[in-house]
């Protein structure tokens, strides 16, 4: 067994180094190891041009993959799934499925006119992350207007308080001075402010509350045996009680914000005069452990100091106390403000104001925490800050990676908690994490060793999966299944491949890369030659929409200014309409008097027939020779013989030798009668009869008459998706998504679109900025003709864990 060596300071007096090998801390330490080699995770991360739209835009984004305990690029998935979701609905719109390439991709959704105004979601992830909690999906929750709609009603909103309150470590306990803390939101989630009493056994006020941000807050409270404690709301006087105290047990309670070199961590006991047990902490950040401390149940209370340093990097730690058995008695998280996983990134224009279509050039610079220059992956999203609302509480890159993306549920302005402007962000942090699930893994799976269901594989390309059965449903048993796929992809060679099914029937390729509108024909053969199958194709995955009352982040904005947009979206709409217009011709009314002419059949050189037969379900049915179909329903043809050896006469036609037999014409071209009777009769169309004159245009060759096959598939109107061919599939089906350009005008050239007004909400989106050795990358592009401020963006990597985001203004006037 591997042995870690994990120091921490136990109080101020000693140094707690190596455990034994028979240890319960090595061996949960060895567990935790091995279960986050075993299950490891991905993180998803979705930066948008912008935080609303109007109907008839464009979202555009781009999508960065990391492992969850490094923060590196996540290169192994190859397939990054990001669905478009109603939110009011719950129902999947659209879904794009893009290749990401060192761990980014990008990709947009139009936003079509026809949609309805509503709360809109978008939903990122990985096949492999299906296999955990959904919650850890990235989403992002955002609002689309109707630009055409100018009275809106108000919507009132539920401001019933539902009011929590969070002991600290978990419990409390009879006795011991705790820390609780609290969070009041209203029916939508949102925290709302309150105030109030805590009362003991529902009479004697013991102290008071007050939120402190977003609903939140804590108090202290030493609970007494027998007593009750309720917490009464100042307005509504709305009743709540508090946790029950526990006779005794054990308390947590941590200081991260005092002590600039350590993490303190208090540990009170409460237990029955017994031999002293040891009592274990594990402090561990993103599935690394950092430290961990060893004391007993001898004395009341123990003090364990975390030196900070033991990390170079910033994000939630997750606090444990184990007993001796290994069972975790408490849990507490805080957030450990390093810099060594951050970047500083600067963007610097080359004026400080601009005239409207103006080109502007922007510097862009990255560094690290000593000012090196880093080589990074950046995007970059310029916006009308007058019609797009700057909002500096919004989720970020560097949020979202070091806070929001470990904890669950929704988190109200997240971006409020890593503004370096704001000197509550860290205290108001530490209550957060105070209120907030976290829920990665579960201590008990992690220290029984159970193995998680991981029924959805790492992607390294598309998979395509699905059964073979018989047509009504039946397993095949005792035979053999070979699976034929044929893949016609644009721009690609075509790709053939053969699998053995399983014995159930299914089966699967892996590893697919293919486009959109990609051909696919997948065929099954059971045995030597049984084609009596049903084959059929398992969708995409799409994960089910959880509707939920929670709100979208909501962005305060004047009237006038979100008018003004609406108006030049509205606009917008109008002139793309028109060119749309534009683009057709436009005729008079006329009056067309004729007959109604049937499209002719480059198969046929001949006129009309002197008999038609048309193949359906019910002629065919039992038929195994196109001769069969024929025998008798044709006047003047006689079809005698059976199997192989058929002999077809029309009527007349004869010379001197004897009978003749007519020509056969597959879908006109003339072939052998034993290639006709080979061919399955479910496959034909219909079959035309010529007889004397008709069968004249074939020369000598149609002097017993013509019979000329037309297949199903030689049509040219033939959609094969549409046909039903025992053990046969045939589908188009969309692969990786067509990455589309953002749209940026060039006011130096003379072009007729620079005519048109020009609002752009969004002036520019590039989501493939990359640094060069100096740290340095450089973008143009023209300004609107609107005068008002403008907001950049810029966040990205530099792909080995560390993440930077900054925001910047200029004026155009």
């Amino acid at each position: 067994m591997r042995l870690r060596i994990f120091p921490l300071l136990l109080g101020s007096l000693c140094l707690v180094y190596a455990f034994v090998a028979d240890d319960p801390l090595t061996r949960i330490i060895s567990q935790f190891d091995r279960y986050h080699q075993q299950f490891p995770q991905e993180k998803v991360y979705l930066h948008c041009d912008r935080s609303y739209y109007a109907l008839g835009e464009s979202i555009w984004f781009k999508g960065y993959l990391f492992d969850a305990s490094s923060h590196q690029s996540d290169t192994v998935s190859k397939v990054l799934y990001v669905d478009l979701i109603n939110a009011t609905e719950g129902k999947i719109l659209l879904q794009k499925r893009l290749l990401p390439q060192s761990g980014t991709a990008e990709g947009d959704f139009y936003l079509a006119d026809t949609l309805k105004e509503g709360v809109y979601q978008l939903r990122a992830y990985t096949n492999w992350m299906r296999n955990f909690d959904e919650d850890f999906f990235f989403t992002k929750e955002f609002r689309v207007y109707q630009p055409s709609v100018t009275d809106r009603p108000v919507v009132q909103i539920n401001r019933t308080v539902s009011l929590t309150f969070f002991p600290e470590g978990g419990t409390l306990v009879n006795d011991i001075e705790s820390r609780v803390a609290f969070k009041a939101v209203d029916a939508l989630g949102q925290g709302v402010d309150v105030e109030g009493v805590i009362l003991e056994n529902d009479r004697d006020t013991v102290t008071v509350f007050q939120s402190e941000h977003l609903g939140m807050g804590r108090i202290s409270l030493q609970p007494k045996p027998g007593k009750t404690y309720t917490a009464v709301l100042k307005d509504t006087q709305q009743r709540i009680p508090l946790p029950a105290a526990q006779p005794e047990g054990h308390v947590l309670i941590v200081d991260n914000l005092s002590n600039k070199e350590f993490i303190r961590i208090f540990v009170f006991n409460q237990l029955p005069k017994s031999p002293p047990k040891p009592l274990y902490v594990l402090a561990q950040m993103r599935g690394e452990v950092m430290a961990t401390a060893k004391g007993n149940t001898e004395k009341s209370m123990f003090v364990a100091n975390i030196p900070r340093n033991k990390s170079s990097e910033g994000g939630i730690v997750h606090l444990t106390l184990f007993d001796e058995k290994g069972e975790p008695l408490a849990e507490r998280l805080v957030y450990l403000n390093n810099p060594g996983n951050s970047l500083d990134l600067s963007i610097k224009p080359t004026k400080t104001q601009y005239k409207p279509r103006e080109k502007v050039t922007l510097e862009l610079e990255a560094k690290d925490r000593t000012g090196r220059p880093v080589l990074g992956e950046f995007s970059l999203a310029v916006t009308d800050a007058g019609q797009v609302v700057p909002d500096s509480s919004d989720e970020t890159l560097v949020s979202y990676l070091l806070m929001s993306s470990d904890l669950k549920g929704r988190i109200e302005q997240p971006g409020y908690y890593f503004n370096p402007t704001n000197p509550n962000a860290i205290y108001h942090l530490d209550l957060l994490l105070m209120t907030q699930g976290w829920r990665r893994f579960v201590w008990k799976q992690v220290n029984a060793g159970e193995a998680l269901p991981t029924p959805h594989l790492i992607e390294r390309g598309f998979s395509l999966e699905g059964k073979v059965t018989r047509p009504r449903g039946q397993i095949i048993e005792k035979k053999s299944i070979a699976v034929t796929l044929l893949m016609r992809r644009p721009n690609q060679e075509t790709l053939l491949r053969v699998e053995s099914a399983e014995a159930d029937g299914s089966y699967g390729f892996h590893q697919l890369s293919f486009g959109d509108s990609t051909r696919v024909m997948i065929q099954a053969v059971a045995g030597k030659n049984d084609r009596n199958l049903s084959v059929t194709l398992n969708p995409f995955p799409q994960p089910t929409v959880r509707i939920t009352k929670t709100p979208f982040q909501s962005v305060e904005m004047k009237a006038d200014e979100f008018m003004e947009y609406l108006n030049r979206a509205n606009q917008s709409l109008d002139i793309a309409r028109q060119l749309r217009l534009n683009k057709a011709k436009l005729l008079k009314e006329i009056t067309v008097k004729a007959k109604k002419v049937k499209e002719s059949d480059s198969r046929k050189i001949y006129g009309t027939p002197d008999n038609t037969v048309k193949f359906d379900d019910m002629n065919t049915a039992g038929a195994i020779s196109i001769f069969q179909v024929l025998q008798g329903r044709v006047p003047g043809m006689v079809v005698t013989g059976s199997g192989f050896n058929y002999t077809v006469q029309i009527r007349g036609a004869a010379n001197f030798n004897g009978a003749v037999e007519p020509l056969f014409v597959l879908d006109g071209m003339p072939v052998d009668k034993e290639i006709v009777n080979s061919i399955n009769p479910r496959d034909v169309d219909y079959v035309d009869v010529l007889k004397g004159a008709a069968a004249a245009i074939y020369g000598s060759r149609g002097g017993g008459g013509v019979i000329s096959i037309l297949t199903k598939r030689g049509s040219s109107s033939y959609d094969p998706s549409k046909e039903v061919v025992p053990g046969q599939l045939i589908r188009t089906i969309n692969g990786y998504a067509k990455v589309r350009e953002f749209y940026s005008p060039d006011y130096s050239q003379d072009n007729p679109e620079n005519y048109r007004p020009d609002y752009r909400p969004t002036l520019y989106w590039n989501p493939r900025i990359k640094t060069d050795e100096n740290g340095k990358a450089t973008v143009t592009f023209w300004n609107s003709d609107h005068e008002t401020h403008i907001q950049a963006r810029l966040e990205g990597t530099s792909g080995d864990g560390r993440v930077g985001t900054t925001r910047m203004t200029y004026l155009v006037k």
